[in-house]
């Protein structure tokens, strides 16, 4: 799959995206994928605050703190992405940047719209299992690890993006 293809399934997730390849949509484009990464993790921290409230509603508290845990995690993550670094050397430079990087950059971007499909089911889990305290916590370490892949993608997005 090359660059274009990669290209055009990212702009098919976050619409607007104009790609990496001048330097003014490169800004643009690295921007608009971590402002809508950011908000789709903002979302499930609401989503976990509604399992904390039913968790609390049944007086079962015992997870309270996996899930407060993961909420801080989410929060870390979302405001990592949304305050990211904008002047990445080497992509933003004046000079052009290779085909072998975009692809790996698009890569990565499609790569953690994945991560974060996987995340979201992670949640879902943690969501329907509020009535067994067992599975609230096999659901949360489960989501927690989800979150662990990615921003472990995150962080190689970054080396790439900083690469000089």
């Amino acid at each position: 799959m090359g660059a274009a293809s990669k290209l055009e399934r990212l702009v098919r997730i976050v619409p607007g995206v104009a790609g990496y390849q001048d330097r003014e949509n490169a800004r643009e484009t690295d921007k608009l994928v971590r402002m809508r990464l950011s908000d789709e993790l903002r979302h499930l921290m609401g989503d976990l605050e509604e399992a904390k409230r039913r968790l609390t509603d049944a007086r079962d508290l015992s997870q309270l703190p996996l899930l407060d845990r993961l909420a801080g995690k989410l929060e870390k993550l979302g405001r990592t992405l949304e305050y990211a670094g904008r002047g990445y050397r080497g992509l933003f430079d004046l000079h052009k940047v290779d085909m072998k990087t975009l692809e790996q950059l698009y890569a990565f971007d499609v790569g953690l719209f994945e991560a974060l499909t996987a995340v979201k089911a992670k949640a879902a889990a943690v969501r329907q299992s509020h009535q067994d305290p067992s599975a609230v916590k096999r659901a949360g370490d489960e989501m927690e690890a989800a979150l662990d892949d990615f921003e472990r993608t995150f962080d190689k997005r970054r080396q790439i993006l900083t690469a000089e």
